[in-house]
């Protein structure tokens, strides 16, 4: 196994940006020579965090040690990995730019069954987002702890039950606007056509985003392939690095 740091010019984002690559070290697994690609985990950080936080506060080199599986992990600021209104077009980037470099460079499929994402927290709500939005992309998808209802959370900013970061407005534009557009994974999940990628959510039952977490699930639990769990636990990297292992099989069955 691995361990790649890229680091280039996006020209999607017109700055200098990095990932961290997990890579299968078997070198007999080539395209080139017969053999098939690796399938691909694009696994993406939350709202305080950066290409590099899977890698110092989880075991995820150890759990896909042994998987012939490429995982991705990107970074995107605090960006809710969306096209800001005001600042950088994130998602353009994650589903477009990203996975064009990377399959020149690296042996990974291109198909849609062999391509996964994931992320906790922010990042939850970036997989789900991806995978909605882009269904013959993505073919599974996961979220941890995931900020699902972005209506709910921006009710709570305005009652100041939250603290309202300015970045949220930034990116997402007037609050009052979330409901029904292209960020809302309620609308976005409502509007699927017959083409669908399985989803795995779990979440802390602790957690300050558990209620949404369950709203979402109840609301297209029985529309949707969604597998949920829920375990004791909260916001936290306890929780979300032993989820990793059920985000891994559930892809992989």
């Amino acid at each position: 196994m691995a361990l790649i740091r890229l680091d280039f010019f996006s020209d999607v984002l017109k700055v200098d940006t990095a990932v961290q690559v997990i890579v299968p070290q078997r070198c007999e697994r080539s395209p080139s020579i017969g053999q098939p690609p690796y399938k691909v985990l694009y696994l993406l950080h939350g709202l305080k965090q950066n290409e590099t936080s899977y890698l110092r506060n989880s075991r995820i080199e150890r759990y896909v040690q042994n998987l012939d599986l490429v995982v991705v992990m990107p970074s995107v600021g605090r960006s809710f990995y969306t096209d800001q209104k005001k600042g950088y077009p994130y998602f353009t980037y994650l589903t477009e730019e990203l996975p064009r470099l990377l399959s020149t460079l690296l042996p990974i499929s291109t198909q849609r069954d062999d391509t996964a994402i994931a992320g906790l927290s922010m990042g939850g709500y970036g997989a789900l987002k991806a995978a909605l939005t882009n269904p013959m992309q993505y073919g599974y998808a996961a979220s941890m702890s995931g900020a699902l209802d972005l209506v709910s959370l921006a009710n709570r900013m305005k009652d100041e039950t939250l603290p309202f970061p300015a970045e949220f407005e930034n990116t997402f534009g007037p609050l009052e606007c979330l409901a029904d557009g292209q960020d809302d994974l309620f609308a976005l999940a409502a509007k699927l056509g017959k083409v669908r990628p399985r989803l795995y959510i779990t979440c802390g039952t602790e957690d300050f985003l558990y209620e949404d977490n369950i709203h979402f699930v109840k609301t297209f639990g029985e529309r949707l392939d969604i597998r949920y769990e829920e375990t004791a636990g909260s916001h936290t990297w306890a929780f979300w690095d032993a989820a990793l292992p059920g985000v891994l099989s559930s892809m992989l069955q």
